[in-house]
């Protein structure tokens, strides 16, 4: 006969595994619309269905919220590794154009406009931006590692190119061929990536 006991039940609610899916989205999604401001527990409450106890159970305050769903929602750049240089900046180009072109477009204003007037705005998005910026870089110095590149590769003008033509074709395309030029993102990102590559003189031509 065995004599291994029943196992108790655990107390309290289980945990709800979909619950901090939920809070990082409302979360992005009220500070594109409204910066700071928008972002407060209540509001994070009502539009993800999490009662505030179990926010704040999470989360003892709004900017280190703001900082986990960044991590969570926002240029993930840290999972681009596709082998190649090209293959990189690619996905790179597509990420970062998805993101100014998406629901959350307008993250990247608020972040400018709150990190000048709140601290705790700026102690969370400074530190994540200069991340975001030497996670791209590195994707430039696994180029070198393999070879693909010249040791003399600047990684930060790989990226001030790539970057800020995506973010000047979307920002100076006029609104009435908005829908166009979503329709040929995928052109224009295949010939941005293969001009800054023969630009910095890294990758070949037909890789």
């Amino acid at each position: 006969m065995s004599t291994s006991l029943p196992s108790r039940p655990t107390r309290g609610r289980p945990r709800d595994p979909g619950l901090e899916d939920r809070v990082y989205d409302a979360a992005m999604s009220l500070y594109a619309q409204g910066g700071w401001a928008a972002l407060a527990f209540e509001a994070i409450a009502r539009e993800s269905g999490v009662g505030k106890s179990s926010l704040y159970r999470r989360w003892s305050s709004r900017d280190e919220l703001l900082r986990a769903a960044l991590e969570a929602r926002w240029l993930p750049v840290d999972t681009i590794d596709t082998g190649t240089l090209r293959g990189d900046l690619r996905e790179l180009a597509e990420m970062i154009f998805n993101n100014r072109t998406g629901k959350l477009a307008n993250l990247e204003y608020w972040f400018l406009i709150d990190a000048a007037h709140y601290p705790e705005v700026r102690k969370v998005t400074t530190p994540y931006m200069q991340e975001t910026v030497l996670e791209a870089r590195s994707i430039a110095r696994r180029a070198i590692r393999r070879g693909e590149s010249p040791r003399s590769l600047d990684a930060g003008l790989l990226m001030d190119l790539l970057v800020g033509a995506v973010n000047n074709h979307v920002m100076t395309t006029p609104r009435r061929l908005r829908a166009e030029m979503i329709r040929k993102a995928p052109v224009f990102l295949d010939r941005l990536v293969e001009v800054v590559l023969r630009g910095v003189g890294a990758g070949n031509s037909t890789g």
